[in-house]
């Protein structure tokens, strides 16, 4: 027995060694493009037109930084904020009210808003493909270029996948609860936005996080239905620095990065939510 245990030392040494690389490899592909975009983003004009190009030994100069800063990326980067902000309050609280109302009570034609939901799933991935009749039909209305325009786009093409995710996760909660809260002498409302959202806090969560990345990261239907400066979102305005000319590399890094970083913000304190919230409860028809 002594032996066949040693037998097996040098495989799971080489298994741990393998698994390592790997991790490494993948870590370094995916760090890369960010330390690539720092680094230049750092570098004078002069230095990053330099072949080949270089990593260390160079001036840093903060100038690209303050170009953007100087420009009308702060305006752009509140215009995300506020946009954002605003998706996900609207799309918590129909959300909430869609899955109460899915989990708790029995109607006709539920099945068909089961489907509906599911079917509009694909929006918050593929919204470029309405870009046209939501132009034609915002257009129409005289709701294009307008500061409410984006957020009403973005709670539409992000509500199904809340929907989604909180009726699975309301779903685990029991309906004994409610009734045992209005004996006590909760009402409904307390009920719906207090009570059970605090049961399944990392559904609505994950939701609230599907939300934010679906607007932050959107950039061809706010390019098209957004005419105006003023209204420009983060993603439209670091494409301000593709000119017909060339590329402005410096200010164009800074500014990816920049626009980065509240997603990699979010997803350090909130990225154990995501996995939580999409794993917890399950959708029975």
């Amino acid at each position: 027995m002594r032996s066949s245990n040693v037998g097996l030392l040098p495989r799971d040494l080489f298994e741990r060694i393998f698994r390592g690389c790997v991790y490494a490899m993948i870590i370094i592909v995916n760090l890369f493009p960010f330390v690539w975009g720092f680094v230049t983003s750092i570098k004078e004009t002069a230095d990053i037109n330099v072949y080949p190009p270089m990593l260390s030994g160079f001036d840093v100069s903060w100038t690209h930084y303050e170009t953007i800063l100087n420009s009308n990326f702060p305006i752009a980067l509140r215009n995300s904020i506020f946009y954002s902000l605003s998706a996900i309050l609207i799309s918590a609280v129909c959300s909430i009210m869609f899955a109460y109302a899915f989990t708790r009570h029995r109607f006709r034609t539920k099945k068909l808003f089961f489907y509906l939901i599911l079917f509009g799933i694909p929006l918050s991935m593929g919204s470029a493909a309405l870009v046209v009749p939501n132009y034609l039909l915002f257009s129409k209305v005289g709701m294009v270029n307008r500061w409410y325009t984006l957020p009403l786009l973005y709670v539409s093409y992000n509500l199904p996948m809340a929907c989604w995710v909180m009726v699975g996760g309301m779903a685990s909660v029991p309906s004994a609860i409610d009734e045992a809260a209005s004996i006590d002498g909760a009402n409904k409302r307390y009920i719906i936005f207090v009570l059970i959202p605090r049961l399944c806090l990392p559904c609505l969560a994950c939701s609230a996080l599907l939300t934010f990345i679906g607007a932050w990261n959107e950039y061809v239907v706010s390019s098209v239905l957004v005419s105006s400066q003023g209204l420009y979102p983060i993603q439209v305005s670091i494409y301000t620095y593709l000119g017909y000319f060339g590329r402005e590399w410096g200010p164009l890094m800074a500014s990816a990065l920049m626009a980065v970083v509240p997603i990699l913000i979010v997803f350090t304190f909130l990225g154990k939510l995501l996995i939580s919230g999409l794993t917890s409860g399950a959708v029975k028809e």
